[in-house]
């Protein structure tokens, strides 16, 4: 009706356009139009499409809001990474696993490790321990980052399955890192001591055999941790030190085999006498790293000391305690190599023997020596570069002599010197996870010691 309207008064316009009715028809055609439904019909779609396009936008832009939260949200709690935690180094010190939490933005980071072994004890001596399963150890890294200057990191480490009989629940790691500069920076707390190749990282994919190097264990006694404080950084582009002082170690529980017993491992430790340490590492070239270390620290404490089951009460000497020790590690394409060579000289051994009256008769030694050397070759890198699995093969020769040096007065105990000689394989389905076999064979100076077969499982994450 509108329509025939408008049409109506367009005709009437051009019959009278010459007419004085032309002006007022004109007007009342563009107040018809004005006033006609149709527009405004047209006119409210376009403002419910334009409120709709509006509300469109809006939500874009929340839903945009809440993709950044999410993300900031995951980098902040340290979300773990999926991509593989390669080489044997991480950032100041630490395995690669522990430190994901200096490559987080702000907040909580995760990470750990596990492995487990079967032992099958075969070959030179019959009764020399059974054969044993074990879920050596499940670690969980705990870090949080307060600031770009301000880390805390820990390790919690679950042993033996169980915290019953040979089992136990342990803080290995737990310290508080002030970022200065590359320089220089500071880290307190219960400390891994920056000794050898495994003692800070010992991750177990990163390191060959079901077992740790046995000299690492007896005279740099893995894991060593301490309480402490002390300065770490980067000197240039080529050299990285750190230095501690921390807690000595306890010699009541020095022995024949080794200083493995003297670690106090910062529960309620005692902490009359002090030790340095101190590390030096240089990255010769690309795949070669040459570093040393030295710790040095009275172990005696001014502890009264009750020979077992046996009088009387002793004061312990001082037991001036210093271990040194070289090492190289190198890497080119599927080969790797690392070798590695520790003493540790005690002063006062021969009172130390005295008043700990070991039951075995063996003295500690004045002086232990050990080192090894081992090689490995990925074969499956080797045959198929960039293959995604690996298959590596290795070798590994150590010489331990815990007995090096004995007091005077005392005999030396032959058994405790060794030869070891471990070929293995480490198949690697993932980099993060390895499947281990090895075979050690024992090889004392005195008498007979059953040679192991091992298979092993180790992860990281």
């Amino acid at each position: 009706m509108i329509s025939i309207l408008i049409a109506i008064i367009t005709v009437a316009a051009h019959r009278t356009l010459n007419g004085d009715m032309s002006r007022p028809l004109t007007a009342l055609c563009l107040l018809l139009l004005a006033a006609s439904p149709a527009p405004a019909q047209a006119e409210d779609r376009s403002d419910r499409e334009l409120r709709q396009q509006d509300e469109i936008d809006a939500l874009r832009r929340q839903l945009a809001v809440v993709v950044d939260e999410v993300t900031r949200l995951r980098a902040e709690m340290g979300v773990p990474a999926t991509e593989p935690l390669e080489g044997t180094h991480g950032a100041h010190g630490m395995g690669p696993a522990a430190s994901k939490v200096y490559g987080a933005t702000r907040g909580i980071s995760l990470g750990g490790y596990a492995e487990a072994v079967y032992r099958n004890r075969v070959g030179d001596a019959s009764g020399d321990g059974d054969d044993v399963s074990d879920f050596t150890r499940a670690v969980l890294y705990v870090g949080y980052k307060f600031s770009d200057r301000l880390v805390f990191n820990s390790e919690i480490e679950f042993e033996h399955a169980s915290t019953s009989e040979a089992g136990s629940v342990s803080v290995e790691m737990a310290t508080l890192d002030f970022l200065l500069r590359p320089e220089l920076n500071l880290r307190a707390g219960l400390m891994l001591l920056p000794m050898g190749l495994v003692n800070e990282v010992h991750e177990p994919p990163f390191y060959f055999g079901t077992q740790r190097p046995e000299v690492e264990r007896r005279i740099i006694p893995s894991t060593w941790r301490e309480n402490g404080i002390g300065i770490f950084g980067d000197l240039g582009e080529e050299l990285s030190y750190r230095v501690y002082v921390v807690n000595g170690l306890d010699a009541s529980g020095f022995g024949s085999s080794g200083l493995r017993g003297g670690r106090q491992k910062g529960s309620e430790t005692l902490a009359e006498d002090l030790g340095v340490v101190a590390r030096l590492d240089w990255h010769a070239a690309d795949g070669l790293e040459l570093g040393a270390s030295v710790y040095s620290g009275d172990s005696g404490h001014d502890q009264m000391f009750t020979q077992p089951g046996m009088g009387p009460t002793v004061k312990l000497p001082a037991t001036r305690t210093t271990i040194w020790e070289a090492h190289a590690d190198w890497r080119s394409g599927p080969w790797r190599a690392r070798a590695l060579y520790a003493q540790a000289h005690l002063d006062d051994a021969r009172d130390l023997s005295r008043d700990l009256a070991l039951a075995s008769g063996a003295p500690v030694a004045e002086e232990m020596i050990g080192g090894y050397g081992e090689v490995g070759l990925d074969l499956l890198q080797w045959l198929s570069p960039g293959s995604e699995l690996g298959l590596e093969a290795f070798f590994r020769f150590e010489y331990l002599d815990t007995q090096h040096e004995v007091p005077s007065g005392f005999t030396r105990d032959r058994s405790q010197p060794r030869r070891l000689f471990i070929p293995g394989l480490q198949f690697r389905p993932h980099p993060n996870v390895v499947l281990k076999l090895d075979y050690r064979n024992i090889d004392p100076f005195t008498g007979n010691t059953a040679d192991e077969i091992s298979l092993g499982m180790g992860l990281v994450f």
